[in-house]
């Protein structure tokens, strides 16, 4: 046994050691506002999902990643949980509802136990596939001022194709996001698989920096 327990530490090592990714620029985190590295989840669950709009919380990520080489034990390091993508239909109220909540410290320091989640905090939404104008001055629930997909406004009665992750599905972070309809969960991928992916795609890596949100007033 101590020989097989031995063995398997050197495979796993070999294989944690793998190279995912070189990055020339780092991706910074942010569990309070936006970030690339967040937008980069956002944005390679909706590619994966083949999603109108990509939701995934900020804190799905433990840290924000330098440049230079990332391998496979980093990755595991930040993206810890055994979280999923899936793919469901989600009426625009739940998803102005959530972005509402992306906006309230109570959500986005909000301390998650169970569901799969390994992070510390909900953290904000990060997101792709839609653009956010919001007014912190306003009242809570309030301040989206706009919100637009694909070139038109959200829509509250209608269902859109969202990219997501199964804790949301569960009750747990975004309430409103639990609300999906053809909830489709994607096995045996995890989230970090999917993160894997967009650290080698250099377009989905400058798309990154480019702002999904406008907020103005207030300290987010």
């Amino acid at each position: 046994m101590s020989r097989l327990i031995a063995e398997s530490r050197r495979e796993s090592a070999a294989v944690l050691a793998e190279t995912v990714a070189v990055l020339e620029e780092p991706l910074p985190l942010s569990w309070s506002g936006e970030s690339p590295l967040a937008n980069l989840m956002a944005s390679g669950l909706r590619a994966w999902t083949a999603a109108e709009i990509g939701l995934v919380n900020a804190g799905q990520a433990t840290a924000g990643l330098p440049a230079g080489r990332v391998t496979r034990a980093r990755l595991l390091e930040l993206c810890p949980g055994p979280i999923n993508p899936c793919r469901m239909r989600l009426r625009g109220a739940h998803i102005r509802r959530a972005l509402e909540e992306a906006l309230l410290p109570e959500f986005t320091g909000k301390e998650i136990r169970g569901f799969g989640f390994r992070g510390k905090v909900l953290g904000t939404l990060a997101l792709d596939g839609i653009t956010v104008e919001a007014e912190l001055d306003r009242p809570a629930y309030e301040r989206i001022v706009r919100a637009a997909v694909g070139g038109g406004e959200l829509e509250d009665e209608r269902e859109y194709v969202v990219g997501t992750i199964d804790m949301f599905t569960f009750g747990a972070g975004y309430l409103s996001l639990s609300h999906g309809t053809h909830v489709e969960y994607m096995v045996p991928e995890l989230l970090r698989d999917v993160l894997a992916g967009q650290l080698r795609d250099a377009a989905a890596l400058r798309d990154s920096t480019a702002p999904r949100w406008h907020v103005r007033g207030g300290a987010r």
